[in-house]
Formats: C-alpha cells, structure tokens, sequence
C-alpha cells in the first residue's frame, strides 16, 4: 500500500474519503487520474492499494484506488482481503464513499454483476448506502447518441444496481481536462454526506460484514454434513471462496 500527499492547503471544509472499487479494465485509475487533474501518461495499472490525498476546491479529498477483480492470474479472494485492509488503513477512520467503477464502454455482463455482488457482501448489508456508481468512458455515450439513463435501462441487472445504489451515479469522460465534472462529482458526495448527518462506513461495519459471512460459511459447512447424512453420498467441504460469488446476490427489484 502507498501514501501519498499533494497540494495540500488550510481547509474549514470537512474532509472527504473516497474508495474506487471495481473489476480490472473499468477505468478506476484513469479515474483517480481525472479526480487528481493528472496526464494521462501518468497512468499506471494499480497492483497495490494505492492512497492520495490533494486538496480540490478548498476541500481535502482523500482518494484510495484498489486492485481490480478479476484480472487473470489473480486471486479475488486475496485482492478482497487488501482492500478490506486499505479501508481501516488508507481511508481512516472509513471511506465517505465507494464508488463503483463500470465502463459505459462495457457490457453489463454475469462477471461485472459478481463484482458487485462480492464487494457489497464482503462489505455487509450498509455498504449500498455509502456507494455512487461512477461510469466512465462518458464519451461513448456522445459516440452512440446515447444518455446515460438510456445505458442505465438497457441491463437489467445494471438497473437494479443503480436502484439498490438510491440512483447515485456520475459520468466522467476521461478524455474531457476541464476539472467541472470533478467538482460535480465531489458536490455529489458532500450532498451524500450531508444527507447522513456526516456519517461514513467504519470498520465496525467492516467487522459485522466479516462475522456474517463466516456465520454463513458455518451455515452452510453444517447443511453439507446435514446432507451428506441423509443421501449417503461423499459432498466436499465449502470453499470459503464460494462464499464471495454466491448466494443472497443484493440484486433484486424492489417491489
């Protein structure tokens, strides 16, 4: 993990803490380039949780970028557990915000829907409250004649997500240097914020996350014995890793 600290100036305004989450190739670093106001050929693939701090607007604005899932070779599993890290770490004392990295260049597809989903069950059932979906690549939609609410209802799974979100989300065209989609985005968050009475996600929900997941864990290592019993046939022990994909998917539309 890194630590940086850039242009930091006297601020009354209140801190903002910011988490990129997503799969790989979805833009998460360009992004945290775009926040920062950076060239491009700064850009550098994120192996490592990687935090920066820089004051936008008068505001302190601290940015963690995070590995991204799926990329081959690499454990989700593992990358999950340095990202948990990075929040108690990196973000202290929690983040204001998660934002989900999804590419309107991308098709809504079952791997981008199970990034989601293991992110917000490895996080627990507060997390949606504390994430904003930032789409990139905004450019392709001028390309498509497309609106962004158009995309939005084109996928249904990318529907519910942004339900299950309260319809948080923000466009960043990754090409576009003027800085007034940043500011947008961190007028966003503060009205989030606000709108919480400042709360964030701390690592006490980081915590509760964890225990119920090895409750289920245990839940469902006591129903394979249960069934193994009565069928008399051998089942293999639960993947822990399982536990990240499958079951209780947080995407439902709301009745």
């Amino acid at each position: 993990m890194t630590d940086s600290k850039q242009h930091l100036l006297h601020t009354d305004k209140p801190e903002i803490r910011i988490v990129l989450l997503g799969r790989s190739r979805e833009g998460k670093t360009a992004s945290v380039n775009t926040i920062l106001l950076k060239p491009k050929s700064d850009l550098c693939h994120t192996e490592v949780c990687q935090k920066v701090t820089v004051n936008i607007d008068g505001q302190t604005v601290v940015v963690v970028d995070t590995p991204g899932l799926f990329k081959p070779g690499k454990s989700n599993v593992d990358r999950v557990k340095m990202i948990k890290k990075s929040i108690s770490e990196l973000a202290k004392p929690g983040p204001h915000v998660f934002l989900m990295v999804i590419s309107v260049d991308s098709i809504f597809t079952n791997e981008l829907k199970e990034t989601a989903e293991i992110l917000f069950r490895s996080f627990g059932k507060n997390t949606m409250a504390y994430t904003m979906v930032l789409f990139t690549c905004g450019d392709e939609l001028k390309i498509r004649n497309q609106t962004i609410q158009d995309f939005i209802c084109s996928n249904t799974d990318l529907h519910n997500l942004i339900i299950q979100c309260h319809w948080k989300y923000h466009v960043f065209d990754n090409t576009d240097e003027s800085h007034d989609q940043v500011t947008d985005l961190l007028q966003k968050i503060n009205s989030m914020i606000e709108t919480r009475g400042g709360c964030y996600y701390t690592c006490k929900m980081l915590k509760e996350a964890e225990k119920a997941l090895k409750e289920e864990e245990q839940h469902r290592m006591d129903w394979h014995q249960v069934t193994s019993r009565n069928y008399s046939s051998p089942i293999p022990p639960a993947d822990p890793s399982d536990l990240l994909s499958e079951h209780c998917s947080p995407f439902h539309t709301p009745s």
